[in-house]
């Protein structure tokens, strides 16, 4: 039974909506049949089982976190057994932490594994690929990230892991209920297997409305122009793209008529781009976050901006410095366990970023909680005292000076470089508003040479960086 909303549970129109989401996915479509039915609905098997694991999926979200935290101690069990007989790099590391009774694995004793640094995982290569497979998880598949750190990784994948990857997006489209017969755009780079302009089906399991892919990397006025002529109910890319859409459309007075939604992932998303797109465009933006070698790693609670782990696909753990527990509200660093991957296990690896936990959701969901995600620990200014901070300076650019685009490369503890890309010159008062501006919100006097551009490219990924640090060595959170 499933008690009141108040006791972390499920609330009974909560999982009516859910329901009701998934009966739609599974009714009689219109379009191309499968073999000749078309109803009642036959789906592949690997759209059959990724819509199988939403009935799982809608209960364990409103498990309690310690009932989810037994669940995933008791697969991570599997893994470690797994990668410690099968896996050449896990060999010796985990050596001690095979062979465990069943369900006798605690945090405590699973938190004295090593972290898996990204050095290790470049070092290591196919050593950390396993020998041999269970047969339910097929042929592993060769993938790597994309390289935004500077430092990509190869790793291999499964049906597995697809099908997670399937079944985690769907239940992001559930949660926000989402209308999968209409139209979405989606704003990114192009890949061999989704060129720009072809249409494709945007969400899993289901047949849907045209689904268009749009290269992000085009000049922001076209790729405006080609958005507003698709004139889509939902769209999704990059934080910093849907900026660039927003500012634009306050500039032009255009808007998109039929949006509903925006969908963002791949950046980080900060409080006022949030706050400027729903004021512009009036619509929600929900977000999403995710890495190549976990695929979804949380979503947006459909009633609050808390972030969801989805924890019956990774363990994430937020550490501070001293590698310790972080309590709700803390800042740390952002370490994730794969629960499902025994192609390439990735356990208790270091991946980067860095995120502020939360306390538990009023949604009531048993999910835990990252209350912001703040990017990747390059992303920091570090002071000359070793201290790190996360600048959001948006407002201060925007209040001060027509800045369009900028980005603060911080070349030494004592100077860091603005890059503006402007829509007029800046007076000498305007500059040193600005400068007076940022030693405030930064709570340092940092040398700040400006250098006008016409444009701060993308990095290869697509993805946009209005902060860098060539700073060697760490500072402390």
């Amino acid at each position: 039974m499933a008690p009141k909303i108040s006791s972390g549970q499920r609330p009974d129109k909560r999982q009516s909506a859910s329901q009701r989401a998934l009966r739609k996915t599974a009714a009689p479509q219109r379009g191309r049949q499968s073999h000749g039915i078309s109803w009642p609905v036959l789906q592949s098997a690997h759209d059959a089982h990724a819509l199988a694991l939403q009935f799982q999926l809608e209960e364990t979200q409103w498990w309690p976190e310690e009932k989810l935290l037994a669940y995933q101690l008791r697969q991570i069990q599997n893994v470690i057994d797994h990668a410690a007989d099968q896996v050449p790099f896990y060999r010796d590391r985990l050596k001690a932490f095979a062979g465990l009774p069943p369900g006798t694995l605690t945090l405590e004793r699973f938190r004295e594994i090593p972290l898996l640094t990204r050095d290790e995982i470049q070092a290591a290569g196919r050593e950390l690929h396993s020998r041999t497979l269970p047969p339910i998880h097929g042929r592993p598949s060769p993938a790597k990230t994309s390289g935004s750190t500077g430092r990509p990784i190869e790793f291999l994948t499964t049906a597995i892991t697809g099908m997670m990857v399937l079944a985690l997006t769907m239940r992001g489209h559930i949660w926000h209920q989402r209308d999968l017969s209409q139209k979405n755009v989606s704003l990114r780079p192009p890949r061999p297997n989704m060129p720009a302009g072809r249409a494709h089906r945007w969400a899993p399991v289901t047949r849907t409305g045209p689904g268009l892919l749009i290269d992000m990397r085009l000049p922001i006025n076209e790729l405006f122009d080609r958005v507003a002529a698709e004139d889509p109910v939902y769209l999704q890319s990059h934080p910093y793209v849907i900026l660039g859409l927003v500012e634009r459309s306050e500039a032009t007075g255009i808007r998109f008529q039929n949006l509903r939604e925006v969908r963002t992932y791949g950046e980080t998303l900060d409080p006022w781009i949030r706050a400027k797109c729903e004021a512009v465009w009036d619509v929600p933006i929900h977000d999403n976050y995710s890495a190549e070698e976990f695929g979804t790693i949380a979503h947006q609670c459909p009633m609050t901006t808390n972030m969801h782990v989805q924890a019956e696909n990774v363990l994430v753990e937020v550490l501070d410095g001293e590698n310790r527990p972080c309590r709700p509200g803390q800042t740390g660093r952002t370490v994730i366990t794969s629960l499902n991957n025994f192609a390439t296990p990735f356990i208790r690896s270091d991946i980067g970023d860095v995120t502020i936990l939360g306390a538990p959701c009023d949604c009531g969901r048993g999910l835990p909680v990252l209350k912001r995600v703040l990017g990747k620990s390059r992303n920091f200014i570090v002071r000359p005292t070793g201290e790190r901070v996360f600048p959001d300076l948006y407002r201060e650019f925007s209040a001060v000076a027509p800045v369009r685009q900028h980005q603060l490369v911080q070349t030494s503890l004592e100077i860091i470089e603005m890059k503006l890309a402007v829509t007029r010159p800046l007076s000498p008062e305007e500059e040193s508003a600005l400068k007076d501006s940022i030693h405030t919100s930064l709570g340092y006097s940092f040398q700040l040479p400006i250098t006008y551009v016409d444009a701060i490219p993308r990095e290869p990924s697509g993805k946009f960086r209005d902060i860098r640090s060539e700073v060697a060595g760490a500072g402390r959170l």
